[in-house]
């Protein structure tokens, strides 16, 4: 058992944290990935291009455009199909900057809070933004490659601890698999004095992502969050209750899960269709999380 003093540990890792040489350095994919999402002008070509010079990016693109959720299976036989047919450029682009940029951050494959976990919740918690933006009032309050986003990089501070503390990852990873039942964020805090929430928009700011994916990432846990970027918040709040992933709650149980669907514009009618659709294909979501660490 490890003995830790927290006050101190948290001192630590945010002080770490502000010194970004101690940060992995992304790979010459994620920084190109990075560069063309920053230009107004990129085009199709140089992001199937892009991709395809990463096998095992070009073959998960190709993968996930296949999934029963698009509705295409396996006529999608190449990257450039992947995306003018299923995925479109932000999405593709979105998702392999993710992949890519997680591959520079170590961590155990297995357990509660292991790579094939948040992977799996990372893609559903992202297929689950983006199928709520589509029933999102023609005033809608957010944008959808950014909600998408938020869903996708919402655990990634795991990541980023796993790496930087591997002992101390590894021992809240054991805890979290031994207490399933017990507030994960709590057991951080509890243990650490800090959680993957803060972590993560430590990380998005230092890869100099938007900054509503920083402010959803580092408040997700509550939904009566009123500052800049609402929204987004209140976005991933809701699309993290509807998943409801065990032993994950957030701050603000007195606001009604309904309350927020409301303000976000979404039509509440079709909120259940949705989830279904995402569930209906957990194995799918599990099985590609999977294929990021064969």
């Amino acid at each position: 058992m490890l003995t830790i003093n927290k006050q101190q540990f948290s001192q630590s890792v945010r002080q770490l944290l502000q010194q970004t040489d101690q940060i992995p350095p992304l790979t010459e994919t994620t920084r190109a990935l990075i560069k063309l999402r920053n230009n107004p002008e990129a085009s199709m070509t140089q992001l199937v291009d892009l991709v395809g010079q990463d096998p095992a990016l070009a073959a998960f693109i190709i993968k996930y455009a296949r999934m029963s959720i698009f509705g295409y299976g396996n006529r999608i036989v190449s990257v450039h199909q992947a995306v003018s047919l299923v995925l479109g450029f932000n999405t593709t682009l979105n998702l392999s900057m993710s992949i890519s940029a997680s591959g520079s951050l170590r961590l155990p494959n297995q357990g509660a809070l292991g790579r094939v976990v948040l992977w799996t919740q990372a893609l559903e918690c992202a297929a689950l933004c983006r199928e709520l933006y589509s029933f999102a009032g023609s005033g809608r309050l957010f944008d959808g490659d950014i909600a998408y986003l938020c869903g996708l990089l919402h655990n990634f501070g795991y990541m980023l601890f796993a790496h930087l503390y591997p002992k101390e990852f590894s021992y809240l990873n054991e805890l979290v698999t031994r207490y399933p039942e017990q507030d994960v964020r709590a057991l951080q805090l509890q243990t650490f004095g800090i959680a993957h929430d803060t972590i993560g928009m430590y990380l998005i700011r230092l890869w100099d992502l938007p900054d509503e994916i920083a402010v959803a990432v580092a408040e997700q846990h509550y939904p009566d969050y009123a500052g800049k970027h609402a929204q987004y918040v209140k976005l991933l709040a809701l699309v993290r209750r509807l998943m409801q992933n065990q032993g994950e709650s957030d701050a603000c149980s007195y606001i009604d899960t309904a309350i927020l669907v409301k303000e976000l514009a979404i039509d509440d009618h079709a909120v259940n269709a949705v989830l279904e659709k995402i569930r209906q294909n957990r194995q799918e979501f599990s099985a590609l999380a999977q294929s990021l660490v064969a």
